[in-house]
């Protein structure tokens, strides 16, 4: 799980990291398509793993949470 403790769902639309970028012009966009939790500690989740249909290319990228902000969610996460 990132650092701001949203966990990643399929259908979330998310963008690359600006640092990820370095050299190309934009940052990409996609929709993640699968969410595989890969790293627990006391059971609870530290790090996951997506896969990212990038929507500019068509391609399918695994990578971990850590290099991708949310752009939009699947759920509603409003802040109380």
């Amino acid at each position: 799980m990132s650092g701001d403790e949203y966990q990643f769902r399929v259908g979330d639309i998310v963008r690359e990291k600006d640092f990820i970028t370095i050299g190309y012009e934009d940052q990409m966009t996609g929709i993640v398509i699968a969410v595989s939790s890969t790293f627990h500690l006391n059971e609870r989740v530290i790090h996951d793993r997506l896969t990212i249909l990038w929507l500019e290319s068509g391609v399918e990228e695994e990578m971990p949470d850590v290099l991708v902000e949310l752009v939009s969610s699947v759920i509603s996460i409003k802040k109380p």
